[in-house]
């Protein structure tokens, strides 16, 4: 016979096969000394109801591709050729029908290779069909769907009772398990496709007899019996006939299979009863009121009908890609056909899979499909990982980034927009990739409406990640959502500035300091700790917008006085992103020491709200010079003085501050606080206008 290749792999897990024969694969099932050992202590921890320790035992035995050859994995991607070969799986077959059953597909001309399974109450048997290297791709699996349903209808009808019809899938992988006594026909008659249905035929003249139609209500009921009643310990052996036959009857009777039936199934399977078979199984059906009260899919009843996890990977792998976004925490699919663009996994999609798995005969729950998919099944996926790492080597001499600076026409100096623009988009980058780094800079644009400052603002995100870009048009207002934007986006831009209130500023600087987001999420059971990923930018139209008087280090704003059109002028991400990847990865310096911070609260003086505290400070007092004479006043003393006049409450606590940022020496005296000041006269208040207005004049 000719030589055909099977993928063979070291254990379920495994998706890097080897290349080998049908002809090892028996040897192996033959001969193995650890496939023995393995097949030994699973059956063993099964009679021990030790599930998870036979499972492990199981999914460390060698299996095959039945239908297939793989190159590179195990899924339908991962296809290289077709090996003309089908499967049939029988379980649960009862122990006294085990040897004749197997004599019965021994005996049949269409079996290549059959062997007791691991569990040890059932059968696979291995079938030569037509090769569909041949066929059209799209066509070859339809083609085998139609071959496998045809050669598992026949091995039904040659036993008796139903094969697993979720062995279908082409894909299908076949454990193995040792069987000394395996069989193997390499002469054995391959299936040609039919259009109709073919019973067996019959081996010998002595054994004529045709198949009766088959009672799938019947299988069904006769196999959950049978399962029960091996649960209880009752076995038709030598002292328990009667018990068997009669506990049988009852079952059938509440499974609702007709009595005569029933009676006839029990003659043909009881030969050797003493009794009268028909009769006990009459006295069985003499209380009609049980007559079909047990269901014949009942929870934890029939589970192994059910698709176990490896049947879902199998199927989940056919149908698309899949990943889970960590920035999102939402999955995402890859349809077939359907490009290299990912979306966003919707209910509707996880319905139509569990409709797709459930049409092909394999039953699963849809609990199921979604637990699969939250597992270690689903690879993780970062995109600003995937993308920056993505990213050619940058050449190490040239600045993209100060390029992309250069399009922002600041009025301030230009070079220290670049530069700490520089610094923002390393950090930017560093808070993306590093958990432990957060951004504390805010870059903001001030200037007129229509010049680009949103746009560019927008346009910073390559057009693989701008999904992460965030607009809150009321900063006014932190709410819990907005902690959850710390999270997901990569750029939030802030607008309506000028409207914060020094609460509302204190709150913000609050949250751009936050290392991470710890809250419940919205239908969430528990709080999660979620690293704050986000950098912040912003907008105004006003050039006064900063009010907090304790210090404006978190803020980078620059008066804009045009932007080049990002449009017109298309940013080259690839470069700036290689730029400030290697930057960072190099260990550029982009945070503020003390010096850079001081510089930039001297820069951010032109953008501060005027305080009113500050400049009714400058009209009445002065700093003392040194071993000049001068007056002890208290904070409440300068406020009462300050303030006549003025219908706008003055606050205490800016009160302090302007003072000690005006330089001025805070002193205790006679158990109070206070400040030695110059207090100005009238006189000299004039004399000090007069002279800032010809200051100005100049």
């Amino acid at each position: 016979m000719e030589h055909r290749n099977i993928s063979l792999f070291r254990g379920y897990s495994d998706t890097e096969s080897v290349e080998t024969s049908l002809e090892e694969v028996v040897n192996i099932i033959k001969c193995d000394a650890a496939l023995r050992d393995r097949t030994e202590k699973h059956r063993y921890y099964l009679q021990q109801d030790l599930r998870r320790d036979a499972d492990r035992e199981k999914s460390g035995c060698s299996c095959f591709a039945v239908a297939v050859c793989f190159e590179g994995g195990k899924t339908r991607e991962h296809i290289c050729a077709w090996t003309g070969y089908t499967l049939v799986d029988l379980d649960h077959i009862a122990p006294e029908r085990m040897a004749a059953t197997l004599t019965l597909i021994c005996a049949d001309k269409h079996t290549l290779m059959a062997y007791t399974t691991i569990s040890g109450h059932g059968i696979r048997i291995i079938c030569r069909i037509d090769d569909l290297n041949r066929v059209e791709k799209g066509k070859a699996f339809r083609q085998y769907a139609k071959y496998f349903n045809q050669v598992n209808d026949y091995y039904s009808c040659l036993v008796g009772f139903e094969s697993d019809g979720q062995c279908k899938n082409a894909t299908r992988i076949s454990g193995l398990a040792s069987d000394p006594h395996v069989y193997y026909n390499p002469s054995a008659a391959a299936f040609v496709l039919q259009n109709s249905p073919i019973a067996p035929q019959p081996q010998d003249s002595a054994s004529e007899v045709v198949p009766a139609k088959r009672n799938k209500r019947l299988e069904k009921a006769v196999k959950a019996a049978e399962r029960l009643l091996e649960e209880e310990g009752v076995s038709y052996c030598e002292h328990h006939h009667n018990e068997y036959v009669m506990r049988m009857g009852y079952l059938l009777n509440q499974y609702g299979v007709a009595r005569k039936t029933a009676a006839a199934w029990a003659a043909e399977h009881f030969p050797d009863y003493d009794g009268d078979v028909a009769a006990v199984i009459g006295s069985c059906y003499a209380n009609t009121g049980e007559h079909g009260t047990r269901s014949l899919v009942r929870r934890g009843e029939d589970d192994e009908k059910f698709a176990t996890v490896a049947d879902i990977e199998q199927f989940l792998s056919e149908q698309a890609k899949f990943r889970k976004n960590t920035v999102s925490g939402k999955f995402e699919v890859l349809m077939a056909d359907c490009g290299e663009e990912y979306a966003e996994l919707t209910d509707r999609y996880v319905n139509t899979l569990w409709s797709r798995m459930n049409k092909a005969g394999m039953l699963a729950r849809i609990a199921d499909i979604r637990s699969v998919l939250d597992s270690e099944y689903t690879p993780l996926f970062n995109p600003f990982v995937a993308y920056l790492e993505g990213l050619p080597a940058w050449d190490g001499t040239t600045d993209p980034i100060a390029r992309l600076a250069a399009g922002v026409h600041v009025k301030d100096d230009q070079k220290l927009f670049s530069i700490y623009f520089k610094k923002w988009l390393v950090a930017t980058i560093a808070s993306l990739l590093d958990t432990k780094v957060v951004n504390h800079e805010i870059l903001v644009f001030i200037g007129k409406q229509g010049i680009y400052k949103t746009t560019w603002m927008q346009r910073l995100l390559p057009v693989e990640l701008q999904r992460y870009f965030y607009v809150k048009s009321n900063s006014r207002r932190v709410s819990k959502d907005d902690l959850f934007t710390l999270t997901e986006f990569a750029l939030v831009c802030l607008e309506e500035l000028e409207e914060m209130t020094s609460a509302q500023v204190s709150q913000l600087k609050a949250i751009t300091g936050m290392t991470d987001v710890n809250e419940r999420a919205a239908y969430g059971h528990f709080k999660e700790s979620r690293p704050h990923i986000a950098s912040f930018c912003g907008t105004s139209n006003n050039v006064t917008f900063l009010n907090d008087l304790s210090g404006n280090r978190r803020w980078l704003p620059f008066e804009v006085d045009s932007i080049d059109s990002p449009f017109d002028y298309p940013i080259d991400y690839v470069g700036v992103y290689a730029q400030g990847y290697a930057l960072w990865k190099s260990g550029f310096h982009y945070w503020f020491e003390q010096e850079e911070i001081d510089a930039v609260n001297l820069h951010n003086r032109y953008f501060e709200v005027p305080c009113l505290e500050r400049e009714l400070v400058q009209v009445y007092y002065r700093r003392p010079m040194p071993g000049e004479e001068c007056m002890f006043l208290t904070n409440a003393q300068i406020l009462g003085h300050i303030n006549i006049g003025i219908r706008q409450p003055l606050s205490p606590t800016r009160l302090g501050l302007v003072m000690k940022q005006e330089g001025y020496e805070a002193v205790r005296s006679g158990g109070r606080r206070g400040y030695r000041v110059v207090e100005l006269k009238g006189d000299e208040i004039y004399r000090n206008q007069c002279a800032m207005a010809r200051y100005v004049g100049d």
